[in-house]
């Protein structure tokens, strides 16, 4: 059904629901908590490949998959370094 038209006083005013709720953590620290998951993921990878070629009891797939896990995941923080760069070479690209 189609709405009459109201006197400007009024009209209906659409107004964006309050974000106090927002999570407020910088940029910086989101990046030094992943820089220090994938650090300890390294680790963990590392001791892995450790036991398995010192004879310890560890399946050659789990092995390989924390290795592909890990080199999938350093692979993704070197991208978000490269746009970053790029993001800050760009703003200073920028004249003011």
């Amino acid at each position: 059904m189609i709405d009459p038209i109201t006197s400007i006083g009024q009209s209906r005013v659409h107004e964006l629901p309050q974000q106090s709720n927002v999570n407020t953590a910088n940029f910086s620290q989101f990046i030094a908590d992943n820089i220090n998951t994938l650090d300890m993921k390294v680790q963990n990878a590392n001791q892995q490949l450790i036991d398995f070629a010192s004879g310890k009891d560890v399946a050659v797939h789990d092995v390989m998959i924390t290795m592909e896990e890990v080199r999938m995941n350093l692979m993704l923080m070197v991208e978000v370094r490269n746009k970053c760069v790029e993001a800050y070479q760009e703003l200073m690209r920028m004249q003011l």
